[in-house]
């Protein structure tokens, strides 16, 4: 009996700590490659729908845990040129974007993002999102 509660505890601890697994996604490497090109490139398109231009991001966090990804970038333009901001009245702060993708039926989805932003849009976004880990969140410090 004791052997059975041991390797349940031991499967259940196990399985615990694989779904809470962080990975980093700073930067591309092989184990990475694929999925964080396809999450920048989710954003790029929205980015290029947005604002008629391409983009190039310059990653500062990009963590993924479970079915969350959280991305904080800047953007330069892909051709070199001065990034060009919307004429609609509203303040902007050039270049700095930030994404919340959720992973649902094996297909990543953006779920929330802000491009530009003179206010902190995200503050208590893992609030928010409870089920999303936050140690994705580590460098905004989500505690109270």
């Amino acid at each position: 009996m004791k052997l059975y509660l041991l390797t349940a505890l031991f499967i259940l601890m196990t399985s615990i700590s694989f779904s809470q697994r962080i990975y980093d996604y700073k930067t591309k490497n092989n184990e990475n490659s694929s999925d964080r090109t396809l999450l920048l490139d989710i954003y790029r398109a929205k980015l290029y729908n947005d604002y008629k231009q391409e983009f190039v991001f310059v990653v500062n966090h990009f963590k993924v845990g479970g079915n969350y990804a959280w991305l904080m970038a800047n953007v330069e333009r892909k051709d070199g040129r001065k990034v060009r901001m919307l004429d609609d009245g509203d303040a902007w702060d050039c270049c700095h974007v930030e994404a919340l993708f959720k992973k649902s039926r094996a297909k990543w989805l953006l779920v929330e993002s802000g491009e530009f932003s003179t206010d902190v849009w995200w503050q208590n976004i893992c609030r928010r999102y409870p089920q999303a880990p936050q140690l994705i969140f580590d460098e905004m410090g989500c505690g109270d």
